[in-house]
Order: C-alpha cells, then sequence, then structure tokens
C-alpha cells in the first residue's frame, strides 16, 4: 500500500516540476550560451512564444540587428534593440558571459556592445512574456533588464522613471538615434524635443505634459506607466493621476500593445488584435501632439517635423516629408530627411530673367525663415528681388513661390 500512495504521489509531484521549469526554464539562457545571425536561425522565445531576443534581419538586407520583437505576427515588430542599433553582419554572435552580460561581437571577434553587467555571480538570462529581457544572479535578483533601458518603445507593465527617455530612429531601416525625443524630466514633467542627429544638439519643446508644480511637488509627476490594461498615465507624487489620453484600455488578453516614438508619426499608441481571422496591421489608438507639423515647425530651432528644405503635411495620423520641385533627397535611406536642390546655385552670371523661373507651391508655409522682407509689394515686384538676389529662395506671398534655376531642372 505505500509503494502504491508513493508511486500516487510521485506521478501528482513531478507535473508540477515540470510546469515550474516551462516557466522559468523553457526561455532560460545558461551563461556561455550564444547567438549567430541567420536568416532561419532560432532566437530565446518567451514561454508563450509571443516575445523574441536574437539577431533580426531587416528589409531583406544582408546585415542584423540585435533586438526583441513581436514573434507571432508577421511584421515581427521590433521593440527594443541596443542605442544606436548597431547592425551586424553574418559571422557575428552573441554570448550571456560572466562579468559581462550580454556581449555581442563581429565576425572578427570585436566586441560591438555590452549590457554593461558587472556581476560575475551571474546565474542565466530569460526572456519573460511582457517582453523584458533580464539577467539574474546565483539568488535570482535582477542584474539587468532591457526594461531599464527602452529605445524607442515602451510595452504594457513598463515604467519610465523620472530623467529616463528615449529616442526616435532615423528611419525604418536606420535604427541609428534620430531626430526625435522624449524625456521624463526631474520636475516631473514630459518632454516631447527636437534633437541634431549629428551633434545630439537638443532643440526647443515640442509638447510637454505640464505635470510640474513648484507650488506643490506631490502633484508633480513621479512614473510614466503603461499599465498591464494597455492604459497610459503619468503617476503623481500623490498617488493621482494625469491622462495621456483619453481613450478607453483594450483588453491585453486580446490585443499586442506598444507605444513608439516614431520618426514620422510622434509618440503614437498601437494595438494589434491577436489571432485574426484576417489580415490585420497595427493600429492607432492615440498619438500626441495631433499635428506635428505644426507644433514641431513652430519651433525656430532645427528642421521642423521634416529635414531641411522639406515640406510636412499630415495624412490623418501619419507625417508625410516630401521634397518640393526641384529638390531631391540628400539621403534616400531617410525619407524624412534633408532635400537638396538638383541645381547650382552661383552668382557667377548674375542677374538673367532667362535662367529662372516660378514655381507655385499653395497652402504652404516656412515659418520664421524669411530672407528678405518687402513690404508692402506685389506679386511680381517680390518676384523680381526674388530674380535679383544671386541666392534665390523663396518668396513668401500668400504662400511661398520657390525660385528655380530651368535649366538644371528640365
Amino acid at each position: 500500500m505505500a509503494r502504491v500512495l508513493y508511486f500516487i504521489l510521485l506521478t501528482t509531484f513531478i507535473p508540477f516540476l515540470i510546469v515550474a521549469q516551462q516557466t522559468n526554464g523553457n526561455a532560460s539562457v545558461p551563461v556561455g550560451a550564444s547567438l549567430i545571425p541567420t536568416y532561419n536561425g532560432t532566437p530565446w522565445l518567451s514561454p508563450s512564444g509571443d516575445f523574441a531576443f536574437g539577431f533580426k534581419q531587416i528589409h531583406q538586407k544582408d546585415s542584423f540587428l540585435l533586438s526583441i520583437w513581436y514573434d507571432k505576427i508577421p511584421e515581427n515588430t521590433v521593440v527594443w534593440y541596443p542605442k544606436d542599433g548597431p547592425m551586424v553582419p553574418r559571422g557575428s554572435k552573441v554570448e550571456l558571459t560572466n562579468g559581462r552580460g550580454l556581449v555581442p561581437s563581429d565576425p572578427q571577434g570585436e566586441e560591438i556592445w555590452t549590457s554593461g553587467s558587472n556581476n560575475s555571480e551571474l546565474a542565466y538570462g530569460f526572456m519573460n512574456d511582457i517582453g523584458n529581457f533580464v539577467i539574474v544572479d546565483s539568488i535570482s535578483h535582477k542584474i539587468w533588464e532591457s526594461f531599464c533601458f527602452p529605445t524607442d518603445t515602451i510595452l504594457p507593465t513598463q515604467v519610465m522613471e523620472r530623467e529616463e527617455e528615449i529616442n526616435s530612429k532615423i528611419s525604418e531601416t536606420n535604427f541609428t538615434t534620430g531626430r526625435f525625443q522624449l524625456r521624463f524630466l526631474k520636475d516631473g514633467n514630459i518632454f516631447l524635443r527636437k534633437r541634431d542627429i549629428p551633434s545630439g544638439i537638443l532643440y526647443n519643446v515640442y509638447y510637454r505634459s505640464g505635470t510640474r508644480d513648484d507650488s506643490n511637488m506631490t502633484n508633480s509627476g513621479l512614473q510614466l506607466t503603461f499599465d498591464e490594461t494597455g492604459y497610459m498615465y503619468i503617476l503623481r507624487r500623490s498617488g493621482q493621476i494625469f491622462e495621456l489620453n483619453q481613450k478607453d484600455a483594450l483588453p491585453s488578453k486580446l490585443y499586442y500593445q506598444r507605444a513608439t516614438l516614431l520618426s514620422d508619426r510622434g509618440f503614437t499608441q498601437y494595438y494589434y488584435l491577436k489571432n485574426p481571422t484576417s489580415n490585420t496591421n497595427w493600429e492607432v489608438l492615440w498619438s500626441l501632439p495631433n499635428d506635428r507639423c505644426k507644433w514641431i515647425d513652430e519651433n525656430t530651432e532645427g528642421s521642423g517635423a521634416c529635414g531641411l528644405n522639406s515640406v510636412c503635411s499630415l495624412d490623418g495620423i501619419r507625417t508625410n516629408c516630401e521634397c518640393p520641385h526641384g529638390f531631391s533627397l540628400l539621403d534616400r535611406n531617410d525619407p524624412n530627411g534633408d532635400s537638396k536642390p538638383d541645381f547650382t546655385q552661383t552668382c557667377d552670371k548674375g542677374y538673367d530673367r532667362d535662367r529662372f523661373g516660378f514655381i507655385e507651391l499653395t497652402n504652404i508655409d516656412w515659418p520664421e525663415s524669411d530672407y528678405v522682407r518687402v513690404q508692402p509689394t506685389t506679386e511680381e515686384n517680390c518676384k523680381t528681388f526674388c530674380l535679383q538676389d544671386c541666392f534665390p529662395s523663396c518668396c513668401n506671398l500668400q504662400g511661398p513661390t520657390m525660385l528655380e534655376e530651368e535649366a538644371s531642372t528640365v
């Protein structure tokens, strides 16, 4: 009888051990484990398979990005990557090492980046079901986690503390830090502002949450919270909340969700139906600011929502950047970047009406970009003044008129 009872207890206990191992061990990454970038490589998956950590091929190019992504949707949307998103070729690898944490290296063995763990007692890492890659020590204390180093996206259950930030990337295929930043300031305010890509200089703020209160510090913001229901708000020191959006939260059991600072759409919360019966895409729940062309371009520093010489327009929630006639992108891989003239501006030949013409662009404004103001004037007089300028630009007269050299744009 004792043997039968022992057998029953054993068969009851073993499934429990298996379940516990699947919860913590199925996504467990031991010290010394490594991944290499391949076209059909197996990443480190979360227990549910919703999230993956590994090398992601970007737009069929022969280069890969160390990243975390949603693995069960066709887009495999990237939600985390190391700052400035270094791309690596085949032959590279990432390894979980004692005292160093995650260490990706190129084919020559040169270190590209490290998660920066200085704990020699590192035990293992794991990809969990909320999209957070975590490294722990021998007593299961967290040493490092991707949630503490967000790049352009935050996920449900993720919290941003004061003095933390996220930055947009340059474009869909260029993960270098882009021209927009969301920062949670020490005073409790959240700012959205432009930054200069080459220098990193920060320009004027084009959105502020207004959650700073010098007269009563308990009213100031403490955390930016994206809770498990998909509801996003600023938690004040007093425990009260400041809503960033007025939309109802969507059930997390039915939808994947993310909030991303994009290079062309501001700070935007998206949702994606799990287990759809037909083709589906990420849908916008809310975005701020609403009119980014107006909000960003009214700040006189920097290039605005689009690059220099580019025209910004808003198509629903999406910001479109276009080069004017006679201009083209300086970098074709950056659709929101600067536009360069297709003609050469020169003073060598002086004023010659036969060499230049005008193209009228309606419903467009270049705020604070006047080179010369002549008031009062007529349209013809304005054109004459522009033609007499050996560095032709534009004339603001009920909407600017772009001056171009006809011979170089035919």
